[in-house]
């Protein structure tokens, strides 16, 4: 099955209005219906994981095992914790009100965003992940989620499209296809939010068209991504470069979060790089385009990381360019030591597996260069065995998350939040942050009303010296706790006809 290329705009308001009836008919606001929709997506995966590998096989030639630990384990860890905390997500959360309320009872409600729903534009890197995470996230808060997945892979596009339509009803999850046009079409309707994964450059595209119908986006960018390995890095090089070699070639270096070049101290710069030569080989031995490095997404793609390689070939030591095979769209991995600083390797994302390498001979040094490096690094990675190093690029060096001692694995938390900061996005997803991201927080006050609780008309016009003393007074009232509030209400009742609801 090959999803559509495209789709009328009549087609699109069909779809877009089964979204809108789930709205009209607030199931949707009803635990069990989000409940059973998880167990729904749930199930799709678990009884289709054979089918879901293959076409992304077919699609990046992704390893069996990459795939499973970069998407399939993150999308489960998400569905376990959204299944087993939903009730408490949803339940009220009953706050203190201000001593001038009194008596009044206060609560946070977790809302469903705006009919029809959320519209999640999710890339071709990550297929599923970056497609069914949002989704789960969506689908917790209460909202009816449509999907556009990359046109760039076709297999898994055309599969989810199928599998979706297979095990939900419509107007719950459902898929479109298609390219720039039919992207630039659901742009033009308004949404509770639209949720997009992609480069900087179409996010701003994406921001603009939502902002005419005043719909709220959460996008998900990139950037250049740093690692700095100090003087004092764990003993141990060979697992440092392990890793950094592993977060770089990764999806064969498609990776938002994914390492985008290397800072290594002078004092380490030779151990290190010769570690990391060792590594590409444990890891993909000397001839990787027979390995299980997956390849790159589309042939101009591998063209232009090519030309990347080729101009800055003088400062290869280890791949090169003449090692890659366009048509097959591989990409040797390549490492490259000290490239010129005009080349275009340390000006722009690279989203390959190329790895630049600059020594410097302090860590000031580093801070410096990350902090003249264009944007704000979505990602920052620091090995160290010094706490107070740590520390100091935290402080110094503005990026959206940050690891110590290892690469890309914040990523796999349903614990933390995963988002942007400037230039690499905003807005953020995971765990309880996702309900966060995908409900409003709805204020909610119930305030008795009987003249015993007027105080005189205090708030009334016309106001007099007295009012003002006695709002003076009122100020300084300490908050009423929930458990207070919950007494006054009860009193409230005994003394006028008051229901507590």
């Amino acid at each position: 099955m090959k999803i559509e290329n495209d789709m009328s705009t009549n087609e699109l308001s069909s779809v877009i209005s089964t979204m809108r009836k789930i709205h009209a008919s607030q199931v949707n606001q009803s635990y069990d219906w989000r409940y059973s929709q998880l167990l729904k997506l749930r199930k799709l995966i678990t009884e289709n994981r054979n089918e879901i590998i293959h076409a992304v096989q077919r699609d990046l030639s992704k390893h069996e095992l990459e795939f499973c630990i970069a998407e399939l384990e993150t999308i489960e860890n998400e569905l376990s914790m959204a299944l087993s905390n939903l009730r408490n997500w949803m339940s009220p959360k009953q706050v203190p009100s201000p001593g001038q309320f009194i008596p009044a009872y206060s609560e946070i409600r977790s809302v469903p965003l705006c009919s029809p729903g959320v519209l999640v534009i999710s890339p071709f890197n990550y297929p599923w992940n970056l497609a069914l995470v949002p989704a789960i996230g969506a689908i917790a808060g209460g909202n009816p989620v449509l999907i556009k997945p990359s046109e760039l892979t076709s297999n898994s596009s055309s599969l989810l499209k199928l599998l979706i339509s297979k095990y939900f009803d419509d107007g719950a999850i459902q898929v479109v296809g298609g390219g720039v046009s039919v992207t630039t079409k659901l742009l033009s309707y308004g949404w509770g939010l639209v949720f997009f994964t992609g480069s900087e450059r179409v996010g701003k595209i994406v921001a603009q068209a939502a902002a005419k119908t005043l719909t709220p986006v959460v996008l998900e960018l990139g950037g250049k991504c740093p690692t700095y390995i100090d003087r004092d890095c764990p003993s141990d090089l060979k697992v440092v470069a392990n890793r950094v070699v592993w977060g770089k070639t990764l999806n064969a270096g498609q990776t938002c979060i994914g390492v985008d070049y290397v800072l290594v101290h002078n004092d380490v710069k030779e151990k290190f790089c010769e570690e990391v030569k060792q590594a590409l080989e444990r890891m993909y031995t000397s001839n990787p385009k027979n390995s299980g490095l997956a390849r790159i997404a589309t042939v101009d793609q591998a063209k232009r990381l090519k030309s990347l390689i080729e101009e800055a070939e003088n400062c290869v030591v280890w791949g090169g360019s003449e090692k890659c095979d366009i048509n097959e769209k591989y990409v040797c991995p390549t490492v490259i030591l000290n490239p010129p600083k005009e080349c275009r390797l340390l000006k722009e994302e690279i989203f390959g597996p190329i790895l630049p390498i600059i020594s410097v001979d302090t860590d000031d040094e580093a801070i410096t260069y990350i902090n003249q490096m264009p944007g704000t690094p979505l990602a920052m990675y620091v090995f160290t065995t010094s706490s107070k190093q740590f520390e100091k690029f935290l402080c110094q060096v503005p990026s959206a998350a940050a690891i110590r001692n290892d690469v890309v694995m914040h990523f796999a938390s349903p614990h933390l939040p995963f988002g942007g900061l400037g230039s690499s996005g905003y807005g953020s997803y995971h765990g309880k942050t996702s309900f966060e991201t995908f409900t409003h927080q709805r204020a909610v006050v119930f305030k008795p009303c009987h003249a015993a609780f007027e105080y005189g008309g205090l708030r009334y016009q016309p106001y007099s010296a007295l009012q003002e003393k006695a709002f003076s007074v009122l100020g300084i009232l300490p908050d009423v706790p929930v458990l207070h509030t919950r007494k006054m209400l009860s009193f409230a009742t005994v003394l006028g006809d008051v229901s507590l609801g």
